[in-house]
């Protein structure tokens, strides 16, 4: 503002407008350093080329001279481009693309042959580790359990058993026994179990189970209605656990029949994912086991209180000697699908047993001759194409193993026609579980199960052929060798010559370890190690005698 009779107006400022300014200035120039991060090209445009100015003289002649050279340059890549192509074209031949191709096949086998056989290495080696510790595991069970449950699937009880198993629990006590329990009732007609039912009653006493499916970690439900009172909603409802009540009261009516008055340890054993630990957590009716559609969650033997008369031992996945290329073996999911080489070898067995009309209706294919053209036409209509649209048939294998494990496919076996019992199990030991376990009220308990449960129609289902028990051995040849070592270790007959003990002196002499004189002193003593110890010594002194 002009101050009044002056020609200029003053330059002075109040500091409040002065700072108030320069603060501006600087977020101002803040914001620009950030945009300028941010968008780089805004700022650092490159200046365009104004060009020869008119005003110049022999303007037309440096133009000229400008696109001249321009050809130029472009000529002098073209050439330098067919010389290259021509020398290359000159060290091509056919003779030269053959031992090319060649050459790249081999590098390209012994690279997959290596890898192969670092796998097939590392897997032996880990399955051979976990085979024996899943053994020592397995035998702690049956050692400190009165009563062992062994775990079948409703779906192939045949399957799920292993004589050797029995053979092993039968003969590591007179007071074994034996309860088999057929749990994943929900996923098989009711006629089939109730045929399963009376196969298996001639064997075992066996009791129909459904493990409960809640996700909540507490307050897992258990069915208890009676048969009279049961409505529709209550069998549509497929979630709470049914049958714990009929396999607790046979386990009280075995306590009763022995007088038993502390407690009984119950071991439960059986195929890998046959549902051992959800038949415990519906029990307990809590999550006190880990559980997943993964075989091979459980890894070491779990103690778990279910009341003050009943201790329960959670047992790994048996794992037998058969190898992962059994396909018996991989239908039973007792083998990760995901690590398996050959998934087209299961899926041929399970087109081989069932009926091909309905894997053509489950799969919504068209006839097939084998099992090739049935995955192709399943990767097909997955959509899952390798290069040069040929079908990934080992994604659709994978796919129906993983529906076969899973219970999408849903199917069933019949139990044998002839009842032969099994040469390990006698008549005076199914007579003495008969009374122990009261079978009569088991089989009505049975029946009321099964009317609790909504199960599938045979017409839903796939009927499929059983592979029959299990025969396999369980690998006990290594605790075998190392008890017999133990037992056959003597101790030859060893000379000592003893030193002349030396006169006192007046310094004090430190007191030396006691060394045991004769060999059966050594024996008696109890410790392996320190007797080992002490035999080396006394050898090396003798050594150093002789010399």
């Amino acid at each position: 503002m002009k101050r009044p009779k002056l020609k200029k107006a003053s330059k002075r400022l109040s500091c409040s407008k002065k700072y108030r300014i320069e603060k501006n200035v600087k977020s101002h120039n803040r914001k620009a350093r950030r945009d300028a991060k941010k968008n780089p090209g805004k700022y650092n445009k490159t200046k365009k080329d104004p060009g020869i100015p008119n005003s110049a003289p022999f303007k037309e002649k440096i133009l000229r001279e400008a696109e001249l050279r321009k050809e130029r340059e472009a000529e002098a890549k073209r050439r330098q481009k067919e010389q290259r192509l021509h020398e290359v074209n000159k060290r091509r031949s056919l003779e030269g693309f053959q031992n090319d191709a060649l050459q790249r096949q081999k590098e390209f086998e012994q690279k997959a042959s290596t890898l192969t056989k670092m796998k097939a290495s590392d897997s032996t080696q880990t399955n051979e580790t976990s085979r024996k510790a899943y053994y020592k595991e397995f035998k702690k069970v049956v050692e400190s359990s009165d009563v062992v449950i062994e775990v079948l699937d409703a779906r192939d009880p045949l399957g799920c058993r292993c004589l050797e198993v029995e053979k092993t629990i039968l003969e590591s006590g007179p007071n074994k026994r034996i309860v088999l329990l057929l749990n994943k009732i929900d996923l098989v007609p009711k006629e089939n179990v109730e045929e399963w039912l009376k196969y298996l009653r001639n064997h075992f006493p066996t009791v129909a189970f459904k493990a409960s499916t809640q996700s909540q970690n507490t307050n897992l439900t258990q069915c208890k209605v009676p048969l009279k009172t049961i409505n529709s909603q209550l069998l549509s409802s497929t979630s709470q656990c049914v049958g714990a009540d009929n396999l607790l009261k046979l386990l009280s009516n075995y306590c009763r029949h022995n007088q038993v008055e502390t407690s009984i340890n119950v071991g439960v054993v059986g195929f890998p994912n046959v549902g051992k630990s959800s038949v415990i957590n519906s029990l307990k009716r809590a999550r006190a086991c880990h559980v997943g559609a993964v075989p091979g969650v459980t890894k070491a033997m779990q103690e778990v209180v279910l009341n003050k008369n009943i201790k329960i031992l959670d047992c790994p996945g048996i794992v037998m000697v058969t190898g992962t290329s059994d396909a018996a073996v991989i239908l039973r999911n007792c083998v990760k699908v995901e690590s398996l080489d050959d998934p087209v070898n299961p899926v041929a067995a399970i087109l081989k047993r069932c009926n091909k009309e309905q894997m053509m209706m489950r799969y919504n294919i068209t006839n097939y001759s084998d099992e090739t053209e049935f995955l192709e036409l399943l990767a097909r209509k997955q959509g899952k194409l390798l290069k040069g649209g040929l079908p990934n048939v080992d994604f659709a294998a994978k796919s129906v193993l993983h529906d076969w494990n899973s219970g999408r496919i849903s199917y069933y076996t019949h139990p044998p026609l002839q009842d032969d019992k099994a040469s390990h199990i006698g008549a005076k030991i199914v007579g003495k579980m008969a009374q122990e376990f009261d079978w009569n009220s088991l089989e009505e308990d049975n029946m009321r199960a099964l009317n609790e449960v909504a199960a599938p129609s045979a017409s839903h289902a796939v009927l499929y052929e059983s592979s029959g028990v299990t025969m396999a051995s369980i690998e006990t040849e290594d605790a075998e060798e190392m008890e017999e070592d133990s037992a056959n270790f003597e101790l030859g007959e060893i000379t000592i010559d003893l030193e002349t003990k030396k006169k006192k002196s007046s310094k004090p002499v430190k007191k030396a370890p006691v060394v045991k004189e004769t060999i059966e002193d050594l024996v008696t003593e109890g410790s392996n190690i320190q007797a080992n110890k002490q035999l080396k010594g006394i050898l090396k002194n003798n050594k150093k005698k002789r010399k």
